[in-house]
């Protein structure tokens, strides 16, 4: 039936005010972005943050002043990465406003659309298809079907008449209704199981786990060690408190990956606000790097490839019926809002001359909908295989012979028989055809081609015929668009597994089946994106490694979506996956490059607890090698368009990268220390071809790093690496550098000579047990 507003009055600006005073408002969480304080905490109150404090504090304490230059470091990364968040921030919120939900509710006699946050107690809502339900509510007039599975996990959709409760965070497939608010804010149910009901499940971030396994060992080793070894110098090495306390320092500040975090969070802001400018909504940080990985992308269809708009083109009568009449009268009691309705209401102006009895909605399980008329019988307008299940040659000829071309096929069809509910009757006889045609995106051809070229997967899934879908994914550029199946005939999870591998193109899919598709691909191993803008994409959504709507879809979609293209630009997918591999090629090879301090510092350490006598650097020269070595260096190349394909294990990648030099350096710097102090050389000196061995292996390892070397990393490479040496000629004093003797020079120059074959044969050898135990 056909919902009247006309009935309801709706509440009058004072009562709106009045429960605005009592506190009765839809007030909801749905911030996608940390508080202020959230940011200046979490940036600040670290455990590596405190650790450092102490650090300094002891370096204070023994008066070693010039040691305590670590500490702007920190404080400067501390600022950056606060500066960073907040400017993400003010721009994810402001874009945040543009996908805000909005509701219709009648107030003072008048329709309205309000933001959901709007909302008070009593209101009466105008819902339809496509809408989330925005708080409890009770259905007062309409028919609607409900899909509760974001609360209860049950697809199947659940109908709703007068008098029937809603839970907030369930979406409507089909039919319109009014409904009055039986909750707001914290009452509603769909507040208490908000994780489970709106916001999708954290998917596992592989750079995310790398890093937080890093900082778990890194924590988990670096105040035993550094106890340790001041134990080891100060009671064993004979060196005094004060000495013993500036070395452990130097080796706790060393084995600390300072900037790593920073650098991520960086890294991951600086992409936020690049496809902000692309009108990108990023509303889960680490889901720029899941699509950089993605190697099979599920489409819907309309919305992405199409541009979710229709036409009807003509139609075809199969008896002797008026279609303009019938469809007319159909479009005006069926309250379908859905794109295929409007085309149809644009093209068959609504007409009165039927009384309508019963109004059967447009349902995407069912795949058609219906109006029974007094001394008219029931018409049916839907798709072909729904609507006659057990098949009509001639009538199935026909649609095909237009479906092959990629047009839209309805079929109108009629019995005689006046009905009261959604069934189909046994005697339902066709009158015509409805031909209409989905306007394909400009942008999509040269997106899919983009996706094509890269070696992605590219798999069509649609609730549409699959004649008609392979025939738009053939013309919108998919290479292999001519393999379609019909979903309907995956009658078992078996089937649907083999069709996954076989087919590129899905029609007459069920959401169910959309879920089940992203889980078995993601059971094959594969990472796994999907798009789409429709209630009947949430479930996949949920489980997709990676989600991406469109603005102009419905709120279910938009909320349960990792991304949310504001301008509904298909054309920005290129550039999302851009910004994935940017930051984890990026992150890849700067981590790499903070794990070499790290690793050295690490295995100094621990030789000295055991077999050695005193850690060679103090924390100033520390501050050095990790400002020219690490810091300026990779804050410059961080910047880098880097968009090579993704390969391989964060982990493996980066401990490949960092350890031989690592290694060497903690070689070199070992024997150096042990040799030299064993032979009665003076300590600073030592030192100093410590310093000079490092900042060789460093530039070293830069540039097997920044592999292939651009004249921009050349730059930046050399420039850092010059300003490096000039630092320590001009800072000879401060960093405690002596000459170094004869002797002493020609054994830094035979290290430096095989410094680099030496790096290559730890790395040989690395990766070798590296394959077989790093997973």
């Amino acid at each position: 039936m056909k919902i009247n507003k006309q009935n309801y009055t709706g509440l009058t600006s004072n009562q709106v005010k009045q429960r605005i005073n009592e506190g009765k408002l839809n007030i909801i969480d749905n911030k996608i972005t940390k508080s202020y304080k959230q940011i200046f905490l979490n940036n600040t109150i670290t455990f590596f943050n405190i650790l450092n404090a102490a650090l300094l504090a002891l370096v204070i304490f023994v008066g070693s002043y010039k040691n305590t230059l670590f500490i702007l470091v920190i404080i400067i990364n501390t600022i950056e990465g606060i500066y960073q968040e907040i400017k993400a921030k003010r721009t994810l919120d402001r874009l945040s406003i543009i996908t805000t939900s909005k509701v219709e509710v009648i107030r003072d006699d008048v329709l309205m659309e309000i933001s959901i946050d709007e909302i008070v107690l009593d209101d009466y809502l105008v819902l339809y298809t496509g809408c989330q339900i925005p708080a409890d509510s009770t259905l007062v007039e309409g028919y609607i079907e409900v899909n509760e599975s974001l609360l209860t996990g049950e697809s199947d959709p659940v109908i709703k008449q007068n008098g029937d409760n809603l839970l907030s965070g369930s979406f409507i497939t089909s039919g319109k209704g009014i409904c009055k608010v039986l909750h707001v804010g914290n009452d509603n149910y769909m507040n208490k199981i908000t994780s489970e009901a709106k916001r999708l499940k954290k998917h596992n971030s592989q750079l995310n786990q790398s890093l937080n396994k890093i900082l778990k060992y890194v924590s988990i080793i670096i105040l035993p060690i550094g106890g340790l070894l001041f134990l080891k110098q100060f009671i064993y090495g004979g060196q005094n408190f004060n000495d013993a306390i500036v070395s452990t320092v130097a080796a706790v500040l060393g084995m600390i990956p300072e900037g790593l975090v920073l650098l991520t969070s960086v890294a991951l802001t600086l992409s936020v606000l690049r496809l902000a400018k692309q009108k990108t909504l990023v509303q889960e940080l680490f889901c720029i790097e899941t699509l950089a990985r993605v190697d099979v992308l599920c489409l819907d269809k309309t919305g992405t490839i199409t541009e979710g708009t229709m036409e009807v083109e003509f139609d075809v009568k199969i008896s002797n019926v008026d279609l303009n009449e019938i469809i007319g009268n159909l479009m005006h009691t069926l309250t379908d809002v859905n794109v295929t309705a409007q085309a149809l209401k644009e093209h068959y102006p609504c007409q009165t001359t039927f009384k309508p009895y019963y109004v059967i909605p447009f349902s995407s399980n069912r795949k058609y909908s219906g109006t029974s008329f007094y001394d008219q019988g029931t018409y049916y307008i839907g798709a072909y295989q729904f609507l006659f299940p057990h098949g009509n040659q001639n009538l199935e000829e026909l649609c095909s012979k237009y479906a092959n071309d990629g047009y839209r096929i309805l079929v109108l069809a009629h019995t005689d028989k006046i009905m009261d509910n959604e069934s189909l009757p046994n005697d339902l006889k066709p009158c015509g055809i409805i031909v209409l045609s989905d306007v394909i995106r400009a942008d999509a051809k040269e997106t899919i081609n983009y996706f094509n070229l890269q070696g992605v997967d590219l798999k069509i899934i649609s609730g549409d015929d699959p004649i008609t879908v392979s025939a738009i994914a053939k013309r919108a550029g998919l290479k292999e668009g001519h393999k379609y199946i019909d979903a309907t005939k995956l009658t078992s999870s078996k089937k649907l597994q083999e069709a996954i591998n076989k087919y590129s193109v899905f029609g007459r899919v069920t959401p169910q089946q959309k879920k089940e598709m992203v889980l078995a691909l993601k059971e094959m191993g594969h990472t796994v994106a999907m798009t789409g803008d429709g209630v009947n994409d949430v479930l996949a959504f949920k489980e997709a490694d990676c989600s991406i709507a469109m603005a102009s879809g419905s709120d279910a979609a938009k909320n349960a979506a990792n991304l949310v293209l504001l301008d509904n630009n298909f054309n920005a997918m290129p550039h999302i996956v851009d910004e994935g591999r940017r930051v984890i090629n990026n992150i890849t090879m700067s981590a790499s490059m903070f794990l070499i301090k790290t690793i050295f510092s690490a295995l100094i350490s621990i030789t000295t607890i055991f077999f050695g006598q005193a850690y060679p650097f103090e924390p100033i020269q520390l501050s050095l090698i990790s400002a020219c070595g690490v810091g300026i260096p990779t804050f410059f190349l961080t910047y880098e368009a880097n968009f090579s394909q993704v390969k391989g294990n964060f982990l493996k990648n980066v401990l490949e990268r960092s350890f031989p030099s690592g290694f060497i350096i903690a070689l070199g710097a070992t024997l150096i220390t042990n040799i030299g102090l064993s032979l009665g050389y003076e300590p600073n000196m030592l030192s100093t071809v410590c310093i000079l061995f490092t900042g060789w292996n460093y530039t070293i390892a830069l540039l097997k790093v920044y592999k292939p070397l651009t004249i921009y990393r050349k730059i930046i490479i050399y420039t850092t690496q010059l300003i490096y040496y000039i630092s320590m000629i001009i800072g000879q004093s401060i960093l405690e550098l002596t000459d170094v003797t004869f002797n002493w020079l020609m054994v830094l120059l035979a290290l430096i000579a095989f410094s680099s074959l030496l790096v290559d044969l730890t790395a040989f050898l690395f990766k070798q047990l590296e394959d077989k135990y790093i997973k």
